[in-house]
């Protein structure tokens, strides 16, 4: 569902599930302090901000020639101040970032027996997914946009629709600020994409061309679909996969090293810091910091393998579903870029395997998991991978083709 800023002011939400934010109180009766300045009052109209330190107040500052009002935060002493950036600043420290989930007695149970180890997975149809407007001190969000979820793999995803628009949004606060700006922005279509049949067709038309022409795929993909064919897989044991929580473990790095260290990763630490610097790079371009990482490496051995080579490297989790499964992406740092690779690991639901390779439905990997049907990720396949086994130079164009 489609919701204005209007109609989250008056919706009636359900009783909060595990892990969702409680709405904070709005303080209609507080009086204004006396050592604010004058064209300031206490804010009676919104919620404060969660970060806000004890003893701090929340206020509303009205210009006296545009009427325009802004937020502002005072500490006990009466000091204003604009953003939290200079709050962070004058207190010498950081404030929250994440608002920490209250939970109820009965949930506090479950997490203390460990009967409930995970926050529970949400979807658009649940009757409490209803989106909280952005409350923010910048008040980034025009009022005359609208919100809604979108559901992905993770779970719900905030996004965010101009007005007048009716079949596209955006997914990001920072491409919102951009549209605002005037910058052009490509708009994600609400209904899903399009088949690229449909859209040749379509474009045909516009040139005046026969519309009755089938869209083929290029024939490199033939070629490679009947190379596949012809070739064999091989168990191996130069092929290991690990899950890195980046998020879980930013000042623990020596667990991470550890996790890499015991699946017999080369180079170990030359991998942890490249998949550092992705999480780091994937934060700032407006992926949260919960983002999942994984890796693929080459385990010991002098022998060189071409698959291994091709399919090794940090793996982030794309944000839509392939085939019913998460579905990951070979990405490297570049310096201050990331440079993403035609090479996914994902579900192939025709053989009910994990594979690495492309991104297409009829398309065989270049490496498969071994009884890997019954694992929900990729990084839960415990009885290693199999390669494609070819002479070295049919592997090579192989891979190097699936990676192109």
């Amino acid at each position: 569902r489609i919701w204005t800023y209007e109609e989250l002011q008056t919706v009636e939400r359900p009783a909060r599930m595990l892990g969702e934010r409680p709405p904070r109180p709005i303080l209609h009766d507080m009086p204004t302090p006396s050592n604010w300045p004058a064209d300031t009052q206490i804010d009676r109209e919104s919620s404060w901000v969660f970060w806000l330190p004890d003893g701090w107040m929340q206020g509303v500052r009205t210009q006296p020639n545009s009427g325009l009002k802004l937020k502002c935060y005072f500490n006990p002493e009466g000091k204003r101040f604009w953003h939290k950036r200079d709050i962070e600043k004058f207190l010498g420290r950081e404030l929250p970032k994440v608002e920490k989930p209250q939970l109820s007695e009965e949930e506090k149970k479950e997490r203390e027996s460990g009967s409930s180890g995970r926050t529970r997975m949400r979807y658009v149809t649940d009757a409490d997914a209803i989106p909280m407007w952005p409350d923010d001190e910048e008040d980034w969000l025009p009022k005359d946009w609208k919100i809604m979820f979108r559901q992905l793999p993770s779970g719900l995803h905030k996004c965010y629709i101009p007005p007048g628009v009716d079949d596209g949004f955006l997914y990001h606060r920072d491409a919102v600020v951009k549209y605002l700006q005037g910058e052009k922005q490509k708009l994600s279509r609400i209904e899903g994409s399009r088949p690229m049949a449909d859209i040749m067709k379509e474009s045909a038309a516009r040139a005046g061309k026969d519309t009755s022409i089938e869209f083929k795929p290029k024939q490199k993909n033939l070629k490679y679909r009947k190379t596949a064919k012809s070739l064999e897989y091989e168990a191996s044991t130069r092929l290991g996969v690990a899950l890195l929580p980046m998020h879980e473990a930013e000042a623990d790095q020596a667990a991470l090293l550890a996790t890499l260290q015991e699946a017999g990763a080369e180079a170990p630490q030359e991998l942890l810091e490249a998949a550092t610097r992705v999480h780091k790079l994937l934060v700032e371009r407006g992926f949260g910091k919960t983002v999942e990482l994984g890796a693929a490496f080459r385990r010991g051995g002098d022998d060189k393998d071409p698959v291994a080579d091709a399919v090794a490297g940090v793996y982030y989790r794309v944000p839509s579903a392939f085939d019913g499964r998460p579905c990951y992406q070979l990405v490297r740092p570049d310096g201050e870029t990331l440079s993403c690779r035609g090479v996914y690991l994902r579900w192939n639901s025709r053989h009910t395997r994990w594979q690495f390779g492309a991104l297409q439905e009829e398309r065989d990997g270049i490496a498969i998991g071994a009884s890997s049907a019954e694992c929900a990720t990729p990084w839960e396949v415990a009885n290693g991978w199999s390669l494609i086994k070819a002479p070295v130079g049919a592997a090579d164009e192989a891979t190097a083709e699936e990676a192109t």
